[in-house]
């Protein structure tokens, strides 16, 4: 398994709020969350979510056998706690948030989790598959048909989360489980990345084989298309 992680700024934010963990040894799972909530807020609570998602998975991963649907939804929740004891000790963040997704791997299956539109996306065979859905107003909207995906990618509300971490309302985690196989690509991104680019051109750019130049030119092409916002790319090759 190889696997690589990079971020931006991009052309127009000032700061980074961005954040990724692929620091496990074992390359058990991978993490990337896009904060949000003024200067500092979304910075500190995209930087709690990925240490306390981490640290849960860690100390549960070590004892087998585990549950990961449980596992990652108490992690999720863990992170959720977290942040909003941090918004009632700075009251000048109290509407810091972010999303998180968490690809996590077991033998033949990985786990998918997440909240909020950051993604992770399947690349098999050269064909590219969303997994996560998004925790938007609009997507919700196209899912009931009351927009088309073409109205919905310049739709001023796209950015509207239905639900994020840092929520005293937040209810669940998603959670989807894929059988794995060599070759397969997985990719983890904020909205920074699928903003600017289509899903055509993120296939294009995931059957390139060398995984390094596969990110850095993800990264670069957002940029290139206007680069709005932080860019964030996980990937993680089998």
């Amino acid at each position: 398994m190889k696997f690589i992680g990079l971020t931006d700024t991009g052309l127009v934010r000032k700061n980074n709020q961005d954040s990724f963990w692929l620091d496990d040894p074992q390359g058990r799972f991978f993490i990337v969350a896009d904060g949000m909530g003024g200067y500092i807020g979304g910075e500190v609570a995209s930087q709690l979510a990925v240490e306390k998602i981490s640290q849960h998975l860690e100390k549960n991963l070590a004892h087998q056998p585990f549950d990961p649907v449980q596992t990652l939804k108490d992690a999720f929740f863990a992170a959720n706690q977290a942040i909003l004891a941090e918004q009632l000790n700075h009251v000048e963040q109290s509407d810091m948030g972010t999303t998180a997704v968490v690809l996590l791997l077991d033998g033949e299956r990985a786990w998918c989790a997440h909240v909020g539109d950051s993604r992770i996306y399947h690349w098999r065979d050269n064909k590219l598959a969303q997994v996560t859905e998004d925790h938007t107003w609009i997507a919700q909207a196209v899912r009931l048909g009351t927009l088309s995906l073409e109205q919905a990618r310049h739709h001023p509300w796209r950015h509207v989360l239905s639900q994020c971490l840092g929520r005293e309302d937040l209810m669940t985690v998603d959670i989807e489980p894929i059988q794995v196989q060599a070759g397969d690509r997985f990719l983890l991104c904020s909205d920074g990345l699928t903003e600017e680019l289509t899903e055509e051109l993120l296939e294009i750019y995931l059957s390139d084989p060398n995984q390094a130049e596969a990110a850095k030119n993800l990264v670069d092409a957002a940029k290139d298309s206007g680069g709005r916002d932080n860019i964030t790319v996980v990937l993680i090759t089998l």
